[in-house]
């Protein structure tokens, strides 16, 4: 059920950014929280109502915390994975495949003017192919680089408030509670706000 709604407050954003873009005046962030509200709220308020009542979170968090606790520890140890050691990989590797992918667009420029631009000319479709082979990695690593980029979780700060409020929510209260108490609350909404669309959906999930 959960899921259902969730994909309905999909396609009601989806249908919110057709009209932007169709040139109706709106606030699409207004209208989405106007429906998830309306969509959520029950099931939220009767949810955690007769959670609450019943003194079922007592038997959750004995039963449910190591559960909760594999999947999260799997999760962190995945971002952690991405954040601090392939992202910071592809980030040194950069500036080398640009140079590289530089140096092989001005060589098959060059072998192209020697002659007719095909298999024929020797020297273009060596280096052609050489960068077909050689130059996978470089592709990949461009590639995986264009899918990351979305996953961006800003700096360190951000990083760990990610993990703590977005991954380990119950355990992220108190830090939570302390930012709020020193009136720091804008550091931890922008940590979320300043996210892109991708990433706002993996935290979500």
């Amino acid at each position: 059920l959960l899921a259902q709604l969730m994909n309905m407050l999909s396609l009601v954003h989806a249908i919110l950014t057709a009209l932007i873009v169709a040139g109706v005046k709106l606030d699409p962030r207004a209208w989405l929280l106007r429906y998830a509200t309306a969509a959520l709220g029950p099931y939220f308020t009767f949810g955690m109502g007769y959670f609450l009542v019943t003194l079922s979170f007592v038997f959750a968090y004995v039963f449910f915390l190591p559960l909760f606790l594999f999947g999260a520890v799997l999760t962190i140890a995945l971002c952690l994975l991405l954040l601090k050691l392939v992202m910071q990989w592809l980030k040194g590797k950069e500036q080398e495949d640009r140079d590289a992918l530089a140096n092989y667009e001005q060589d098959i420029q060059e072998a192209a003017g020697e002659g007719c631009f095909s298999w024929c000319n020797g020297r273009w479709a060596k280096q052609w192919c050489g960068n077909a082979v050689c130059g996978l990695p470089r592709f990949t690593r461009a590639q995986l680089r264009e899918v990351l980029w979305w996953f961006d979780a800003g700096d360190e700060q951000g990083q760990f408030n990610i993990i703590m409020l977005g991954v380990l929510f119950p355990f992220g209260m108190p830090l939570l509670a302390s930012e709020l108490a020193r009136g720091e609350e804008t550091e931890i909404t922008k940590s979320f706000t300043d996210l892109y669309d991708m990433m706002r959906v993996a935290i979500l999930a």
